[in-house]
């Protein structure tokens, strides 16, 4: 039990680590790159909450591609056959 606790704890900071940069990924989609620099405060607030949305997107997506891989590596194990004496 232990094991999969410190599996699971590691995914967690590999994808908390990973989101970081997808969420300027998903802020330069929307076009708001380093060339964009004289902004109000109100666009302030709103590429900060635009890049929220983007980390939390990326970190969800993370872990949703990483339960596909483990359903996909489960399904795909041979079935075991009890041996009869």
């Amino acid at each position: 039990m232990g094991k999969v606790i410190a599996r699971e704890f590691i995914w967690l900071i590999v994808a908390l680590i990973a989101s970081l940069p997808l969420g300027v990924v998903f802020l330069w989609f929307f076009g708001y790159t380093r060339e964009v620099v004289n902004l109000s405060e109100g666009e302030n607030n709103y590429i900060f909450w635009m890049y929220l949305i983007g980390y939390f997107a990326s970190f969800l997506g993370i872990y949703i591609m990483r339960f596909i891989a483990m359903s996909i590596k489960t399904l795909s194990k041979p079935e075991e056959v009890p041996v009869e004496d």
